[in-house]
This record gives structure tokens, sequence and C-alpha cells, in this order.
């Protein structure tokens, strides 16, 4: 994990030598005075917005983001209000508590009685650690438009935003669901420009991107760990990727931008190849919308599968899906229902390879024996696993999630085509 330290090393040195001041400006008033303006700018700036701020919490340099609200008035009330799988159950649940901005080293928010949404970071629970959140936090910079604190305790950076007047709290974290369903579901494996060099980000619908050189194979042992939080219209990472500084990745066209690089997401038949490789994700065929010669070829066997186990009526097709199989194949799974309610699976095999903007997709055959005696006894099996070969054009919907869905079209019979999703 040393590596990972690096990059935030670069990141504080960058932030320092931008905030550097030559020394009659930073000497113009007293220690006291500046600290006394610090605390007054930030009660000012915290009670301002009429809806409150979106949070985005990090609970330490290794938790994915939380998005929270936060709603202080000038009489030191504050309501916190939470929608997560940790703390409410996904629920959206609200409590009130007070709040302070006291000086300590710089001004310090401190959440000074406690408040079920915000202190459940903090509290031990059963392990003794919980999950190792603060209650107090260093705020670093505040103004109308932006916040950015750092846990007293932890060390994680995170981020305030003013809300939208009279939005309410069901309609923003359904926004925030549906941005994470966009962005990150399924395992989405994102490019970054960076420094004139590439890498891939993985596993997105953790919270914690995992970097890696373009063309290398993630090792868990040794990952590169971005912690990041979704907002309606983009990334906020908890800390940068380089000495640039940036931590928000807005949404642009069919990228994320920030003031000095860009994630993006490889075309669609290249991000099909990397899903497979890479990220260790299953590409499943929706067996219900195929062109009309897979339909017929499943129909068909569909009725040979009810003919040879009588006894189950509900013997059928069941699903299909590629998924890797070593470093040359790639295994179509063929899911059925047969003597029993049980799927049983058999893997059928192909090579998949890139020509330009296109995908060739080549049957091999059985992966082992058990596939070879169902082929065998099926012989209509060979006709529908055939109708995925040939050359296919890629599209999507989603150029910043293709696991939500890509339509791979033959590029000589366009009637020929299949879609899929990814699934991790």
């Amino acid at each position: 994990m040393k590596a990972k330290y690096l990059f935030i090393s670069l990141a504080l040195v960058g932030a320092l030598c931008a905030c550097s001041r030559d020394e009659e400006s930073l000497f113009d008033k007293s220690a006291a005075e500046r600290a006394q303006e610090a605390l007054n700018n930030a009660n000012t700036v915290l009670a301002a917005p009429e809806n409150g701020w979106e949070m985005l919490y990090f609970a330490n340099t290794e938790s994915r983001g939380y998005n929270l609200i936060v709603k202080f008035d000038s009489n030191g009330k504050v309501v916190a209000t939470a929608k997560n799988s940790l703390t409410t159950g996904n629920q959206i649940m609200s409590d009130e508590s007070t709040w302070e901005v006291k000086l300590d080293y710089g001004p310090i928010l401190t959440f000074d009685t406690y408040n079920k949404e915000l202190h459940a970071w903090a509290d031990p629970q059963e392990d003794g650690d919980g999950y190792l959140g603060d209650y107090e936090f260093l705020i670093l910079h505040a103004d109308a438009n932006y916040v950015k604190l750092k846990g007293k305790k932890h060390s994680a950076y995170c981020y305030l935003y003013p809300m939208e007047a009279g939005k309410s709290a069901s309609d923003y974290f359904a926004e925030v669901e549906a941005a994470q369903q966009k962005l990150c579901a399924n395992g989405n494996i994102f490019h970054l420009g960076l420094q004139d060099k590439e890498y891939l980000l993985h596993d997105a619908s953790s919270g914690l991107f995992s970097l890696t050189g373009l063309g290398q194979v993630p090792d868990p042992e040794n990952a590169l760990l971005f912690p990041f939080a979704v907002r309606k219209n983009g990334l906020q990472l908890s800390f940068a990727f380089s000495e640039s500084g940036d931590t928000w990745y807005e949404i642009s066209g069919d990228r994320l931008v920030s003031a000095k690089s860009a994630i993006s997401v490889a075309a669609p038949a290249t991000y099909f190849s990397e899903y497979l490789t890479l990220a260790g994700g299953t590409w499943t065929i929706n067996i219900t919308d195929v062109n009309d010669a897979t339909k017929s070829a499943i129909n068909t066997l569909n009725q040979a599968l009810k003919k040879a186990y009588t006894s189950n009526k509900k013997a059928a097709v069941q699903g299909l899906a590629f998924k890797q199989n070593d470093e040359n194949t790639v295994a179509l799974i063929f899911s059925y229902l047969g003597s029993s309610n049980k799927a049983t699976e058999m893997k059928y095999l192909y090579t998949i390879s890139l020509q330009g903007d296109n995908m060739n997709i080549a049957y091999v055959g059985p992966a082992d024996t058990n596939a070879e005696k169902v082929l065998t006894t099926f012989s209509d099996l060979e006709t529908l696993l055939k109708t995925f070969e040939g050359t296919f054009a890629s599209a999507t919907d989603n150029a910043l999630n293709p696991t939500n869905g890509i339509q791979l079209t033959e590029s000589s019979n366009t009637s020929v085509w299949f879609k899929a999703t990814g699934k991790l």
C-alpha cells in the first residue's frame, strides 16, 4: 500500500504550494484576528443555505463516501438526514442535535451533542472500532459554494455543497441512487488520463477505485485505493489521484472531467473484452430479447428439452452468459432445467478478438465431456451456439457504464444481434 500514500503525499505537496503567500499578506493581521475571522466566516457560511448542505462523508481514508444532508441554523441546531445500508438500513432517517465552530489550531466544526445520523460513524459498536469515523472536523475551506473538512481523529476529507432550494430528501437520495446506477453499477471500469499516462479504475460499485496501469491485471494485495462518493452530476474523490489536487469530476458528455484530468470508458467492443478479463465480470444475454434466428433456436431447444424431461413441465433454456474461461478462450455458459428444478450449467468455448471497433466471436466447441454429451443429446443446441458467431459492431446507450447494456450487431447481417448486461 506504500504507493497509495505516495499519491497522497504528492497531493499534499501541491495543496501546500497552492496555499503559499508572501510574508506581508500572511502577517498583516494578528493570529488571533485571523482565527476569529475564520471562525466567524465558518459560522456564517454553514448556516446560510436555505436547504442545508449535501455532505459527502468519508469516515476514514479507506472508507467509501456516503451521502448525507446537513442543515445548520444560526441558533446552533443541526438536522442530519441519511440513507445508506450501514447506518439506516436503506431508510431515510433524520436526527436533530447541536453544532458549534470552535478554535483549536484553526476552526473546528463539532457536532457536540449526539446525532444518530452523524455519530453512528464514530460509535465503537461491538468490535470496539465501528466505522472509524469522525464527528469533529478541521475546516480547511469554507465559502458559499463549497466547504472542505478534515476529520480530526481519522483524517479523512469530507465535502459540503449547497443543497438545491426546495429539494426534498427523498428526491435527493433518488437522484443519487440513479447516478450510482448510471456510473458505478456492476463494477464499472473507467480509464483515467493523467500526466500523459493512462490508468484503469476498477471496482466502481464498491466505492473504492482500485488503480492499475493500462493493461495490467489488478493485484488485490497491492491495490492503490481511492475512495469516492457519487453526486447526481459526477464523482467526488476523498483525495486526489495526483499532485494536481483535483477531487471533483463532473459529467461532461461521455466523460467525467476535472481541471487537469479526465475519466472515460473504453469503446463498447474494447469494454466488452476488458470487463471479462480485468473485472472478471459476466455478460448476461437477454434471452427474451434476441434476434429471430436465436429466438427460433431457443424455442426449438425448449421443445427438445420438454420432450426429453417429461417429468418436469418447467424444462427449458434458463440463460446464456459469456465469462472468461482462460487466457485464450471465453465460455458461453448455457443454463437449462432438465430433470429437476435446479439449473444445470454447461460451458461452450469461443475466442473473441478485436478488429478495429468491431469484435469477432468464433465458436470453438464444448469445454468438457459433459458439455459434449449434452451437445450430442440435443443437436439443436449447436444451432443456438452458432448464432453468436460472427463479426459484431457494438453499441451502448450508456457510454459511461456499458455494463447497463451493450447491443452487438453482426456487421454483414444486421438481422443477427443480441443484447448483454454486465454482472460481477
